[in-house]
């Protein structure tokens, strides 16, 4: 598979989940995906799990928002993603894409929450837009 077709691959893969497209992620998952949130130390060992937890998630399923990058080469991808929960927060995530066999296979999300810098590194950076606001 060509890097502009695994490109394409981990875009498509974005957009089923930002469209809650169960049917779609399940025909880009390797037989042996799994999803792992490092943070919790929890796996997602099957496609299957995966929609059920999303679904009976007791406040609604979030809402993902696709970041503004991604990229990668060869099997390793990775993508900005913004998770937007019932409660109002919105969590900045990253998600790192192993493929296999031309299928998304292991993803590790990785989420954060944005914050204000603290005014005493101010000196030392070069303050932009936050991600989200």
């Amino acid at each position: 598979m060509e890097t502009t077709d695994r490109g394409a691959l981990v875009r498509r893969y974005a957009e089923a989940s930002r469209d809650d497209d169960f049917s779609t992620l399940d025909r880009l998952r390797h037989p042996d995906w799994q999803q792992t949130w490092p943070q919790s130390g929890e796996t997602v060992t099957s496609s299957a799990n995966y929609h059920d937890l999303r679904v009976n998630r007791p406040e609604g399923a979030p809402r993902v928002e696709i970041g503004g990058h991604s990229g990668g080469s060869g099997d390793d991808w990775w993508a900005e993603l913004i998770v937007h929960y019932a409660d109002g927060s919105r969590w900045l995530a990253i998600n790192l894409i192993e493929l296999r066999d031309g299928l998304v296979c292991r993803e590790r999300i990785y989420f954060g929450q944005p914050f204000a810098p603290p005014a005493w590194r101010a000196q030392w950076v070069t303050q932009g837009p936050p991600a989200i606001s």
